[in-house]
């Protein structure tokens, strides 16, 4: 199955999918801030709680684990855990019902792929290293029902020159294996030129469905892309990034975006079925910025 494998999307579980955890991070040596972000999703509250924030290279190493975790039959049954299993299990502190866990076995280059690197570098592996270190300390909090479960994001083992063992949480792995899930195409992603509009992409894959359509202000999808509030010449410079950014969404077959007066863009999720007639609308729309096929994975509980 590894040389079959193709990076094309990415299920996700929709709440992380929607919410700030993954912001565009200033580039300068410094410690990062803590990650903490709480959101309500249906009868849930989840809080997300981390030493470091989580920047766009955090999310695209998660993506590509979790694109490979997709196309892998790999977990663990918590009922009959030992050894590394049992490692992991503990690693990433479960609690609540006890349910498979599904796991990544993959080479670093293949996450370094999957992850939308052009090239190959000891420097992307480090990078990629990182991530999965902060995305391993971060911890989810649930209230469902007025009981508390605790989980972190993931868990790893075996970090060496050649690979990686990972767990996903029960959340990416109910995602993964039939029950609610956002899919994010990589296709489109990695074809993005930077950070800030690699986020809005997620952040508009994990809020509208395929031939929905949104009108939204420009100015208040800053709060899904970067951190703190801003003012004067910055504030004006991300509305810039973000008008730049939706005119390279448009490019993409599946999206359309049409600025508006007043600061607002109608966004357009285009029906797989509908692509095909974009190329006609494309010389009529002004002012232009521009399914998930696979059956749920069968796991099996033999695999490490």
């Amino acid at each position: 199955m590894a040389g079959e494998m193709r990076f094309e999307f990415a299920i996700q579980e929709p709440a992380l999918a929607i919410a700030p955890v993954f912001l565009v991070l200033q580039k300068i040596k410094m410690p990062r801030a803590k990650l903490d972000v709480t959101r309500t999703f249906g009868d849930a509250t989840l809080q997300w709680r981390g030493p470091d924030a989580l920047g766009i290279p955090e999310q695209s190493a998660l993506l590509a684990l979790l694109s490979i975790a997709g196309q892998q039959t790999f977990s663990i049954d918590p009922n009959s855990a030992a050894g590394d299993k049992a490692k992991l299990l503990n690693q990433l502190s479960c609690e609540g019902p006890q349910s498979h866990v599904a796991v990544v076995i993959a080479q670093w280059r293949r996450i370094e792929i999957a992850a939308g690197y052009r090239s190959h570098s000891g420097k992307n592996i480090t990078n990629i290293k990182l991530a999965v270190k902060r995305l391993a300390e971060t911890t989810i909090w649930e209230c469902r029902g007025g009981i508390q479960y605790e989980s972190r994001l993931l868990s790893w083992i075996r970090g060496n020159d050649n690979g990686v063992i990972i767990a996903l949480n029960r959340r990416a792995t109910d995602a993964i294996c039939g029950g609610q899930f956002i899919k994010i195409s990589l296709d489109e992603r990695n074809a993005l030129p930077d950070e800030s509009t690699k986020a809005l992409h997620a952040y508009l894959s994990g809020s509208m469905r395929a031939g929905s359509t949104r009108r939204l202000i420009i100015s208040k999808l800053q709060a899904h892309i970067w951190r703190g509030e801003v003012t004067g010449s910055s504030r004006r410079s991300r509305e810039e990034k973000l008008r730049a950014g939706l005119s390279a969404i448009d490019q993409l077959p599946a999206w359309r975006c049409i600025l508006l007066p007043r600061g607002q863009v109608d966004i357009r999720r285009i029906n797989e079925s509908t692509i095909e007639r974009k190329t006609a609308e494309n010389d009529r729309a002004p002012k232009r910025l521009g399914k998930r096929e696979t059956a749920p994975v069968q796991l099996v509980t033999d695999a490490l």
